[in-house]
């Protein structure tokens, strides 16, 4: 823990369990991670501080040495959440001479001026973190090379894996179900599934998960047997809309022959929707960030719920 009274601790600051731990159970949770990198002069931050901003704008952990310059980190922390891009903030800690106002942040949002004693100022770098994005693979058969490659690999290149079938994990998910009821199967917004299926329980299935904001839905299949599936769905009511949203064949079109190549096609695809989806949201993230910091002059308190670390 860091102890803001004694000179000799405050200048050796490291990662300690508690904010590991604090990660661990936020881990689902949309997060701002503000670090003091840099001081010149005095102030009760030093190189290393840290503080954990939530999406509600609540410091759960840690401490940039104090109230008044941890107010506007927190609404910057707020726009890095929105916009998932990192800041690097300079906060002026001004006597009241000199000082522009109680708190001042320019129009940018990079520089905060604070009315303070210390007449110190320090670097603060605002790092975003997500959870990871949900891929959902739906297999039936036993120890499928397709769905171990769809999981592991998908694993590795970031996504959270969510194994469903029956017979059991043909790789090394995050989580394995082998429920058969379709209706309690638990479906995270705006994941990516992926169906590597015999078509037996494909439009049921596929009907159930019409019900969710998906970012995709593709189904390894031929051309011959998704005409088939998608006159099911339209005898069953399904949304015209989702319908069309379903990519079959599932993949990009990288001429694949072994099924380790299927699957590497369809992590192409997933990832390059994946990649337009994030983008996109920054975008009209950082619209609406600009548009908050539009004005020179703001006052914030900053709110702290069960904040350990101090």
């Amino acid at each position: 823990m860091y102890n803001l009274f004694l000179p000799f601790e405050r200048e050796r600051v490291s990662l300690d369990d508690l904010f590991l731990l604090k990660l661990e159970e936020l881990k689902d949770q949309k997060l701002a991670i503000a670090t003091i990198t840099k001081t010149i002069g005095s102030t009760l931050g030093k190189p290393g501080f840290k503080m954990v901003i939530t999406s509600n704008g609540d410091i759960v952990y840690g401490t940039l040495g104090g109230g008044c310059p941890e107010g506007p980190i927190v609404r910057v922390g707020l726009d890095v959440i929105e916009t998932q891009r990192p800041r690097v903030v300079r906060v002026f800690l001004e006597d009241a001479k000199t000082a522009l106002g109680k708190i001042t942040i320019t129009d940018s949002g990079d520089d905060v001026h604070v009315e303070t004693n210390c007449g110190g100022n320090m670097e603060i770098l605002i790092e975003p973190y997500s959870p990871r994005p949900t891929l959902m693979v739906f297999g039936d058969t036993f120890n499928s090379p397709l769905e171990r490659t769809l999981v592991n690999v998908g694993r590795d290149v970031g996504f959270k894996t969510i194994e469903h079938n029956p017979l059991g994990a043909c790789g090394q998910p995050d989580l394995v179900n082998t429920n058969l009821d379709i209706e309690s199967i638990k479906i995270p917004d705006g994941a990516y599934i992926v169906l590597v299926t015999r078509g037996v329980n494909d439009s049921p299935l596929l009907k159930y998960l019409s019900k969710f904001n998906l970012n995709y839905i593709g189904m390894v299949a031929s051309a011959n047997r998704w005409t088939a599936t998608r006159k099911e769905l339209e005898a069953l009511g399904v949304n015209r809309q989702f319908i069309d949203r379903v990519h079959a064949p599932a993949g990009l079109d990288i001429k694949s022959i072994l099924l380790e190549e299927i699957a590497v096609s369809v992590l192409a695809e997933i990832i390059d929707i994946r990649r337009k989806v994030e983008s996109a949201s920054r975008q009209g993230a950082s619209s609406t960030a600009k548009n908050k910091l539009a004005t020179s002059e703001h006052v914030v308190s900053p709110k702290t719920t069960n904040r350990s670390g101090l």
